[in-house]
């Protein structure tokens, strides 16, 4: 239908992939990008000595290509996949159409590098000789940070929606959204709103991550949240696996451009890679971390009331997934309430098995893989789950699963109780494969 909303430009960097098919054969060969956390000293922590991290020599394009002086790298991060998804949306050759854009972004940490211990390092090094030296007091603060050259991580100056108002040629309308790991996919759910009030003729969406520091692992290594895994870290998160320790941090980020299929197909684009059913949101102030099935259940089903569909219209789950010992269990007792019997045949893809945890950008990138599911009528494999969970009772394979697929259910969940589920369809014509060449 021409007021659908359509996806129809996709990019990603992630450890397992810098663009969207080097991604894509790696989700389909199991092919890892979590390594051990070599960067840092994680000997005193409990856990967290592994991480999804970029292959160096896709980070050093980033930052050949894409960084500039004043830009962090999650800005970089984010630049970097725009310019593919805008490419793959033929927004690369054509003027943009008249009238603002759309833009909406989550981005995690703002300092200059992302991935390096110095970024918190510094900022907490200040804040402490700020206390010791002056205390709290307001005004001797303020006369205090008169005198001091912040660094980037203590203020956030991004220029990231002016430098993409900038590449589109046309204003934006910015959204900046703080969400957790629910983040991408209210990102989304946001640019659509965008597009069906008709502010925005096009948008694009963006999220990035990059927080691999001391003062993060030491965070999440207090929850006892991260993987205390001691074998090969290709291993170390197994969604749904009976033997799972707890999730792994990434740094990543995806991209995407959104368009009504009317405006789509006045620009020419007729093969858009999925089309957004519906969505439902919820924050839930019960606990701060710990989630609880009827919420997830709840914006399931409000994702498919909002669709149109049925449980039994959906052919894949795309689970949020995190590898943790209560997330897993607690999504898939949702699922079952949701689907019943159908959860014994319903086929589940967990990305972060290979990526580890991207926060926001996770809901993001997990949305290209459920097009692409879609689109190429192949379900992803989950290798590291080798001996699933019967508390679960989830149905993963160890090796991809080709068929037809029409929908996909995707879920993305984040402290501070945050719950998100998102339901795309396949498009009638959807873009087909690149040739290879």
């Amino acid at each position: 239908m021409s007021d659908d909303i359509v996806i129809t430009g996709m990019g990603v960097v992630t450890p397992i992939g810098g663009d969207v098919e080097t991604f894509w054969s790696a989700n389909l060969e199991g092919r890892s990008g979590i390594v051990k956390e070599e960067r840092m000293d994680t000997t005193g922590l409990p856990c967290g000595w592994t991480a999804g991290l970029i292959p160096q020599d896709v980070k050093d394009k980033i930052a050949a290509d894409h960084g500039a002086p004043g830009r962090s790298w999650g800005d970089a991060l984010m630049h970097a996949a725009v310019e593919q998804a805008l490419t793959d949306a033929q927004l690369d050759a054509r003027p943009a159409a008249a009238g603002p854009a759309g833009l909406v972004y989550a981005r995690v940490w703002p300092g200059p590098t992302g991935s390096f211990p110095e970024d918190y390092v510094t900022h907490m090094e200040d804040l402490a000789e700020r206390y010791d030296t002056i205390g709290n007091a307001p005004a001797a603060v303020l006369r205090h940070l008169r005198t001091k050259n912040l660094p980037l991580e203590t203020r956030d100056l991004s220029a990231y929606p002016r430098e993409i108002a900038e590449r589109l040629g046309t204003a934006v309308l910015p959204v900046r959204l703080e969400a957790t790991c629910s983040g991408g996919l209210r990102a989304i759910a946001e640019a659509a709103r965008l597009l069906r009030s008709g502010r925005a003729r096009y948008a694009v969406v963006s999220a990035s991550v990059s927080r691999n520091t001391p003062y993060v692992l030491s965070q999440y290594g207090q929850l006892m949240a991260l993987s205390r895994w001691k074998g090969d870290p290709a291993q170390a998160s197994m969604p749904f696996d009976k033997r799972r320790t707890g999730m792994v941090i990434n740094e990543s980020a995806g991209a995407l451009v959104l368009e009504t299929a009317a405006h789509a197909a006045g620009r020419g684009v007729r093969e858009p890679h999925a089309v957004i059913g519906g969505w439902g949101l919820a924050v839930d102030t019960s606990h701060m971390t710990a989630p609880r099935a009827e919420m997830i259940e709840r914006v399931v089903r409000t994702a498919l009331a909002e669709a149109g569909a049925r449980p039994d219209d959906v052919d894949v789950i795309n689970a949020h997934g995190t590898s943790t010992r209560l997330n897993d269990v607690t999504e898939a007792r949702a699922l079952h309430q949701v689907f019943g019997e159908r959860m014994a045949e319903l086929p589940v893809s967990a990305v972060k098995s290979l990526t580890g945890h991207g926060s926001a950008a996770s809901g993001v990138v997990e949305t290209v893989a459920s097009a692409l599911t879609m689109s190429r009528g192949i379900v992803p494999p989950v290798v590291t789950c080798t001996e699933p969970d019967p508390a679960c009772a989830v149905r993963t394979s160890l090796t991809p699963v080709e068929r037809p697929v029409g929908t996909v259910l995707k879920n993305s969940f984040g402290f501070g109780g945050q719950y998100a589920s998102m339901l795309f369809r396949r498009p009638d014509a959807p873009r087909p494969a690149p040739r290879a060449v």
